[in-house]
């Protein structure tokens, strides 16, 4: 697989445009970073019940690689447990290392697996899944 066009491919794009997961969502807890080297922003939203991602949005700025990976992100957790998303970061940052992880879990997202290689593209990919990590330390039940 020649990663560098998996990277910028159409589906990378129309996750990167696509503005169904872009909002901010009232009465959820968020949190945000920002990729200092590159300038790249992501707030993450979060409304969790009863241990589930019941709903999940963001809101950013930068390439399309950081924006994508954040759609992706959403749509991976939504309706997810807990502990399910958790196993779903597990295997992002597996993939981000270059080991073996299961791609069923990951969906789309699997269109970055050559991401390891590109250390500068890696800090993109992984702005949103940084900021995942973060919240599900605070979250009841995480």
């Amino acid at each position: 697989m020649d990663w560098m066009k998996e990277i910028y491919s159409d589906l990378v794009v129309r996750y990167a445009k696509d503005p169904s997961a872009r909002k901010e969502l009232e009465g959820a807890i968020s949190a945000r970073d920002k990729n200092e080297s590159c300038g790249d922003e992501v707030r993450l939203f979060l409304k969790v019940e009863d241990g589930i991602v019941k709903d999940a949005s963001f809101i950013g700025e930068g390439c399309i690689v950081s924006m994508a990976s954040a759609s992706m992100l959403v749509k991976l957790i939504k309706d997810k447990s807990i502990e399910d998303v958790k196993k779903i970061l597990e295997n992002v940052e597996k993939m981000m290392k270059g080991e073996e992880y299961d791609e069923d879990m990951l969906g789309d997202l699997v269109v970055f697996s050559g991401i390891s290689g590109i250390p500068a593209r890696s800090k993109c990919f992984y702005l949103a899944w940084s900021v995942l990590k973060d919240m599900l330390q605070s979250v009841q039940g995480g």
